[in-house]
């Protein structure tokens, strides 16, 4: 189910609009934070990663919410339910390995536990 999200946020029209809106808020937000930077003693390698990113976050918020708004008109999960559903899997299937599997780690995280509180009493 996720990988139908990502097909959603890598469709052409969402890739070119979150491409848009990376360029004009990207630049906005370069001129405004960098600016002084870029007109004095140059740049660093620090500075260039900033401004990598200066852009990169319109570009991801833009990508969010086209795809999120997709999946809402065509009645789709969002990618919130979907990383929980994920996630409570993962989870389950931890917990469930950790309750059959009584040996190795499993007994010595109890004795640890039993000699905390031993030591605590």
């Amino acid at each position: 189910m996720i990988a139908d999200w990502l097909t959603i946020a890598l469709q052409k029209t969402i890739l070119i609009r979150a491409i848009k809106v990376a360029l004009v808020v990207g630049t906005i937000l370069m001129i405004i934070n960098h600016g002084d930077v870029m007109l004095s003693d140059g740049l660093s390698i620090k500075e260039y990663t900033k401004i990598i990113l200066t852009y990169l976050v319109p570009y991801c918020v833009s990508t969010y919410s086209s795809s999120e708004a997709v999946c809402a008109a065509e009645n789709l999960p969002s990618i919130h339910t979907l990383l929980d559903a994920h996630i409570k899997q993962k989870s389950l299937k931890l917990a469930q390995a950790a309750q059959t599997t009584k040996t190795g780690l499993g007994r010595l995280i109890v004795r640890m536990k039993q000699e905390m509180n031993d030591k605590s009493s």
